[in-house]
């Protein structure tokens, strides 16, 4: 009965995640691209149900493909009318099934390190961690991936506090699982230095290449075609991507994890370091190995996107918890009180502001995307004799399938639309956000909008300016991490405009 008792904050805990994670799973349905990326999984998933097992797209390994592959199948086989919306809707359901998990092999790491409160608390905080519950929400590779680097480094952990070399082994294949779900978790090789003999350390290698290959088949099967997309990553790793944010290094510990994290539970991490270096140094050895080696090999690139931080965000927890549990501990003996209450009530306190964020942000993505908003204004105002140029790229361009009209390119260095008579659209689509690189229209088109047409409806999404929010440059992610002031609802804010009667 006490177990059972025991268990209950941690299941707790995991409810609260799974409320998080799958609220508002349906964000931007109507809009294709609400989630960059989203389309690539799904299409190259959907081509492997079709009966094609090599994805011939490497960019990425294709463990997650594959699962998302097999969920459809399962999906078609109960009856489900397999559409696009559908699709989306399983793959998100995937992906937010194994954020919710992430919870528990954060727990084993935890409570391997310092007991069950600590392993608790860290599931808390992985809980409400504002990045991790964002990430649960795409059909992308990085949640899955993390669920997997974490279920490693929490085998790893156990075997080397029993002596199983078998458990050992089982951290290899679910490392090369991870790595064949994203290839950054390549870092989890590391973990071979913590093996307390070299035939340890051989296991390790050996079924972390199994793990990697059982679900990345065709790197050996298809080698031109995995080189050279692999190759193409590595370079767009280094050189950045859309603007310039500077290495890693300083980018995610200035930015992505204080945010990522909230503020509360990162300055926790960090206390944690000196306290789990101090007190748990031989215990702490697989997570602190995976962190360092992961972190350095991120941040030597450019590109930095919030995503890539997120195997971090467990062990960070952890780390977190096992301050948490040792403040508890120090202040208690101060003030003669019981350690056992003192710490869920900090953990909780360092919990709320991000348990408040992640709720303002999923409270967000539960609202429609200013793209499907401004498609459903327009489409049935456009004639197809009518003339439209839409000024966004691929990310927030308005999606109008069905519609019928002539679609007009803007030559911003003739300062035209190429039409001799000098002849202009009858509709212009303008664009606002923090994000300039995704958004941005040339002045000479702004001008000519300023001086012949006029405002036919707006739709406000993020403001045009960032102000307090905390925005993913590099990504076409129209909603903020932090900072919601402003926000009205994902997405650009969009500005459609009709040619004046008398211009």
């Amino acid at each position: 009965m006490m177990k059972v008792r025991a268990a209950f904050p941690l299941a707790g805990t995991v409810v609260l995640g799974a409320a998080l994670r799958f609220y508002a799973l349906g964000f931007g349905l109507a809009y294709p691209h609400a989630r960059p990326d989203e389309s690539t999984a799904i299409g190259v998933a959907s081509g492997i149900l079709a009966g094609d097992l090599n994805p011939h797209f490497f960019n990425w390994p294709s463990l997650t493909l594959y699962v998302f592959a097999a969920a459809f199948g399962i999906a078609r086989f109960a009856g489900v009318a397999l559409t696009g919306v559908s699709y989306t809707l399983i793959a998100r359901t995937v992906v937010a099934l194994a954020g919710t998990a992430t919870a528990l092999p954060t727990a084993v790491i935890g409570r391997s390190l310092g007991g069950r409160p600590v392993g608790t608390i860290a599931a808390l905080f992985v809980a409400v961690a504002p990045l991790h519950v964002r990430d649960s929400h795409f059909a992308t590779t990085d949640v899955l991936m993390t669920l997997l680097a974490t279920v490693s480094v929490a085998l790893a952990m156990r075997a080397l506090d029993t002596g199983r070399r078998g458990l050992f082994a089982a951290a290899g294949v679910a490392g090369g699982l991870a790595t064949s779900a994203k290839y950054s978790a390549g870092a989890i090789v590391a973990l071979a230095a913590a093996a307390p003999a070299i035939a340890w350390a051989v296991v390790f290698v050996s079924t972390w290449a199994v793990g990697f290959l059982a679900g990345t088949p065709y790197a050996l099967l298809d080698v031109p075609a995995f080189s050279g997309d692999v190759s193409y990553e590595r370079a767009h790793l280094s050189a950045g991507h859309t603007v310039l944010l500077g290495r890693g290094w300083l980018y995610h510990l200035q930015t992505t994890l204080p945010h990522g994290l909230g503020l509360a539970i990162f300055a926790a991490a960090v206390c944690g370091i000196p306290v789990v270096a101090l007190r748990y140094r031989r215990k702490a050895l697989a997570p602190a190995l995976f962190a360092a080696a992961f972190f350095l090999s991120i941040g030597a690139g450019r590109t930095v996107f919030f995503r890539y931080a997120l195997p971090l965000v467990p062990i960070a927890c952890v780390f977190a918890a096992a301050a948490v549990h040792a403040a508890a501990g120090s202040i208690g003996a101060r003030a003669k009180l019981p350690s056992s209450a003192l710490a869920p009530a900090l953990a909780i306190a360092i919990a709320v502001p991000s348990f408040s964020q992640s709720v303002q942000l999923v409270r967000l993505l539960s609202r429609t995307d200013s793209r499907a908003l401004a498609a459903e204004w327009l489409a049935p105002r456009l004639r197809p004799e009518h003339t439209l140029h839409d000024s966004g790229g691929d990310y927030t361009r308005l999606y109008l399938p069905s519609v019928a009209f002539h679609e007009w390119r803007f030559d911003p260095v003739t300062r035209s639309f190429g039409d001799p008579a000098g002849a202009t659209p009858d509709w212009i689509v303008l664009y606002a956000s923090p994000l300039p690189e995704y958004t941005a229209a040339p002045d000479p088109l702004r001008d000519l909008v300023n001086e012949r047409y006029t405002l036919a409806y707006r739709v406000d999404g993020v403001p045009p300016a960032a102000g307090s929010g905390v925005y993913d440059r590099q990504d076409a992610f129209f909603l903020p991490i932090d900072g919601f002031k402003g926000v009205a609802r994902p997405g650009p804010t969009v500005l459609i405009y009709r040619r004046s009667a008398n211009p």
